[in-house]
């Protein structure tokens, strides 16, 4: 991608993304009213199909859902102060409730279902909400894991007797003909959403998600491209690839099956896939796929991948199939948003240049500035406020300093033409006679063989 031209103050040896304006004028409306006046454009374009029940909504249909929903958690008396909890998978109904929480203005806090209960009940003990959202397999869990502050608990999906239902709130309401949604209370720093952490270690921590961090554009899709992604609400790719969907109204293919490559290949042959996003174990198996063939993958435009290490191998790998396909890793983490991409694998081994209106600084051990091809802690500073991890001041505050600046514990180096390599994690630094080392540097060289489709290097302790 060309557009992002990275400069460098050699001066105060900081990198800095071109500097971009978004279309809306978030501050003085909201996600939600920017969408419900989107999606009212083209109201008969079917936008989700759910490949595992057939079922497909339009974007009028979701719009409709939507507001129904926001009414009802209207009538709750819910404001931009009370939390609604999701904790499920890839439904249309997920969907229409997602929509009635951005035009209600209420944060809703996505949770993973398949975590395990200590670790559901430690990130909705964080935020408490008033109503949370599931499908009818999770519910008992669900239930009680909450018990202490008990919420009203809705299926999306494999509903229950007796208990509360989302088709219940999909009924028509007499006031949705003239419905409009909440403006934010607060302006663009306002907290939209809460996700969780994706750390290494420990329970995941509740990240705030301010309307700033929303971008509603996606440049290389429109009306017609056909999408698939299976990352949930819950992820902050899920959350973007959302908005993308109904703001652009591209068709969105739901799946809530775990990733299989020749289920995959089968989905793009039905529905004409063009673009899908990636962790990079998922590459390793596509390429491992019997039926993952140029014939099968015609279609297939746009590859995005991130979230780890890629051999070049792979990609050359994946080139051979999809000729036609543009391939982008970047690199992003949820707190933050995107930092880096690079669109057609400019460099070997590197996660792009800058993202748009991101500074970022390498620094040492003392905290000093480090120049070009000198690794040290990634910093990142955005231009838009964080409200930190919520519940967590403490947290918040050892990984964000004083003037903005995000410490990611990721290890790296800019290059002489401004391009980012991620080395490893700097908890991971090991020593062997004096000497640093990371594990994932020889994970990177173990993966570059032919005959390797994964590895993982670890430390064993010598007491020599």
């Amino acid at each position: 991608m060309d557009s992002l031209n990275t400069s460098f103050d050699r001066e105060n040896k900081i990198w800095s993304g071109p500097k971009v304006f978004p279309i809306h004028n978030i501050e003085h409306h909201s996600i939600g009213r920017i969408l419900f006046g989107q999606m009212r454009i083209n109201p008969r374009n079917v936008i989700q199909i759910d490949d595992i029940d057939g079922t497909s909504a339009t974007s009028g249909e979701l719009l409709t859902w939507g507001t129904r929903i926001a009414l009802h958690l209207k009538s709750l008396k819910l404001t931009h102060e009370d939390i609604v909890g999701i904790a499920a998978r890839n439904t249309i109904h997920l969907s229409s409730v997602v929509l009635g929480c951005l035009f209600n203005c209420n944060p809703f806090h996505a949770v993973n279902p398949n975590f395990h209960e200590g670790a559901i009940a430690h990130c909705f003990s964080l935020t408490r909400p008033r109503v949370i959202f599931c499908d009818g397999s999770d519910y008992e869990k669900i239930h009680v894991v909450t018990k202490s502050f008990e919420p009203i608990i809705y299926t999306l999906i494999d509903h229950i007797e007796g208990v509360p239902s989302v088709l219940d709130l999909l009924l028509p309401n007499p006031l949705e003909g003239s419905y409009q949604p909440e403006k934010l209370t607060l302006g663009a720093d306002q907290t939209i959403a809460i996700l969780c952490s994706s750390g290494t270690t420990g329970l995941p921590k509740a990240v705030t998600i301010s309307a700033h961090k929303i971008i509603i554009e996606h440049p290389f899709v429109n009306i017609d491209t056909v999408i698939y992604t299976s990352s949930g609400i819950d992820w902050i790719s899920g959350l973007g690839t959302f908005i993308h969907n109904c703001y652009t109204g591209f068709t969105r293919i739901l799946n809530r099956k775990p990733f299989r490559a020749n289920e995959f290949v089968e989905m793009v042959k039905k529905y004409q896939i063009q673009s899908a996003i990636f962790a990079p174990v998922q590459l390793v198996e596509l390429l491992d796929c019997p039926i993952f063939t140029k014939e099968n993958m015609t279609s297939f435009k746009i590859l995005q991948t991130g979230g780890g290490y890629i051999s070049q191998q792979v990609f050359e790998n994946l080139k051979l199939i999809m000729p036609q396909c543009f391939i982008g890793i970047s690199y992003a983490i949820t707190e933050v948003g995107m930092i880096s991409i690079d669109i057609g694998l400019k460099r070997s081994g590197s996660v792009g240049k800058m993202a748009p209106n991101v500074q970022l600084r390498i620094v040492d051990e003392q905290g000093r500035n480090l120049n070009s091809n000198e690794i040290g802690e990634i910093l990142v500073h955005c231009p838009y406020p964080w409200a930190g991890y919520y519940g967590n001041p403490e947290e918040t505050q050892r990984v964000m300093d004083s003037l903005g600046w995000y410490h990611t514990g990721d290890l790296g180096y800019m290059d002489g033409e401004n391009f980012l390599y991620i080395v490893d994690r700097k908890k991971d630094i090991m020593k062997y006679n004096g000497f640093q080392y990371w594990p994932g540097e020889i994970e990177n060289a173990i993966r570059e063989l032919t005959d390797v489709i994964d590895c993982c290097v670890v430390g064993i302790f010598n007491e020599r």
